[in-house]
């Protein structure tokens, strides 16, 4: 009871600097390696629990973080980073916009106001595949789709709104909550994205659409809708222009975005293990010959190898930014979920949980309620989401459930959180881009999303508990 009193305490003070805008990396950090030296110097709850000893209980607590770091960093940081790296370079040869252009072509022949918005929901769906970030997507789309939504006669709002939602719901190779969740289930990418999410996701997408439909009207009938002024007309032609230039990249280019994901869904164990044919491709070998396959794409259409060669420093880039954004914060996680361990806090938890006849389905509430309130506060779900992944494996081991079963609804807390948090990157850009507050946007959201979210927890629990 003393661990988990401690761990209580620390992570209070770690929640309080991380919502007052500490960098939520150094503070999950500190507040591990603190978690850490109480549990060893103290002797309380369970032990550092390492294999082998550095010689010096001081220095053991290093050592846990010396291996959260080489291991995070060899394999899940890895993928993350291949994968943000890809993401930058489709952004610099204008793929990203050549995708758009083929699922988003449809758009133009639906007539109705409110299922176009529909239509382009699931545009984002498809697109996002393809870019991991919400705030990349967003702005993306809000060049893109936003102009065509709006030139078809869609309310400035419930277009700013359809845009803001696109990144409810994790999809594909790029989610670094994706590749934590498969890696914390020691299970591939690809079973995770076939038998755990693809089951959920029509649920998901049909309560969003139908949800999202009845919301949207009825709040243009409230709010009355709002003709654009000239200076948003003005930056409404600029977006179409750029979009224009940018329409000149091939058709084919479409291709790419996706290259990655048919590679990773097509080599592995789930799909053509079954027919005896054992070529299993992990995310940075397929993230290294797709990129290889658009520097030739790139190379035939600009006929400048210099041009290309320079372009991969784009790709670069991206690792570096995940390293410094994404996987610090990773690791920063799974120090702390360490910590929380080491203390004995949740071995606390769950003993007292089973002891009280709480089963697994309450367990699960429970912390996706507070994750998805952490989520909102911060305007993040990766925080909260990297802090509780590492515990997951113990709790759904004693309650008999596999980790990924556990996993799942508290990743989509994260996105209940992030989407309808006035704070999230994502929702500041395009309410600023569209010149509209942030809490309109979220304020007519919420109600959409918040049924998408129970229908999606019911979906969950029918299916797999």
């Amino acid at each position: 009871m003393l661990g988990l009193t401690i761990a209580a305490i620390v992570t209070v003070a770690a929640g309080y600097l991380i919502v007052k805008r500490a960098y939520a990396p150094a503070v999950l950090l500190v507040a591990g390696v603190v978690l850490l030296a109480i549990a060893a110097f103290g002797d309380i709850g369970l032990g550092l629990g390492l294999k082998k000893s550095s010689g010096s209980i001081f220095f053991d607590i290093f050592l846990v973080v010396e291996n959260v770091m080489s291991t995070t960093l060899a394999k899940l940081g890895l993928s993350i980073m291949c994968m943000a790296g890809f993401a930058k370079y489709m952004d610099r040869v204008h793929a990203g916009r050549a995708l758009y252009d083929v699922v988003g072509g449809p758009l133009k022949y639906v007539k109705s106001p409110y299922v176009l918005a529909g239509m382009g929901l699931i545009v984002t769906q498809i697109v996002g595949l393809a870019i991991p970030s919400a705030a990349g997507l967003a702005l993306m789309m809000m060049v893109t789709l936003y102009p065509v939504m709006i030139r078809a006669g869609v309310p400035k709002m419930t277009a700013v709104c359809t845009i803001a939602a696109s990144r409810f719901f994790d999809l594909g190779p790029g989610s670094a909550n994706c590749l934590l969740t498969a890696k914390t289930a020691n299970i591939e990418w690809a079973d995770y994205f076939f038998h755990w999410q693809m089951p959920i996701y029509p649920f998901m997408l049909l309560s969003m659409l139908i949800s999202m439909y009845f919301a949207q009207r009825y709040w243009d009938k409230k709010e009355g809708v709002e003709p654009l002024t000239a200076e948003e007309m003005a930056a409404l032609e600029m977006d179409e222009k750029k979009a224009s230039e940018e329409a000149r990249i091939p058709k084919i280019y479409a291709l790419l975005p996706m290259l990655p994901l048919f590679i990773l869904l097509l080599f592995n164990p789930v799909v053509l293990g079954q027919y005896g044919i054992n070529v299993k491709v992990g995310v940075p070998t397929a993230i290294v010959l797709s990129v290889m396959v658009a520097m030739i794409f790139d190379v035939i259409r600009t006929r400048n190898v210099m041009d290309t060669m320079d372009g991969l420093r784009e790709f670069f880039k991206g690792m570096g930014n995940a390293l410094t954004v994404v996987i610090s914060l990773i690791i920063a996680g799974q120090v702390f979920g360490k910590g929380l361990i080491s203390i004995g806090a949740i071995k606390t938890l769950i003993d007292g949980a089973q002891s009280v006849g709480l089963g697994a389905i309450p367990m699960v509430l429970a912390m996706a309620l507070v994750i998805g309130i952490v989520s909102f506060l911060m305007g993040s779900g990766n925080a909260p989401f990297f802090s509780f992944a590492p515990l997951i494996p113990e709790i759904a081991a004693r309650y008999g459930i596999h980790t990924a079963t556990m996993l799942l609804p508290l990743q989509t807390m994260t996105g209940m959180g992030r989407t309808i948090s006035p704070v999230t990157g994502a929702i500041v850009a395009v309410a600023g881009l569209a010149n509209v507050s942030p809490f309109r946007v979220v304020k007519r959201n919420a109600i959409p999303l918040a049924i998408t979210t129970v229908v999606y927890l019911i979906a969950t629990f029918v299916i797999f508990y």
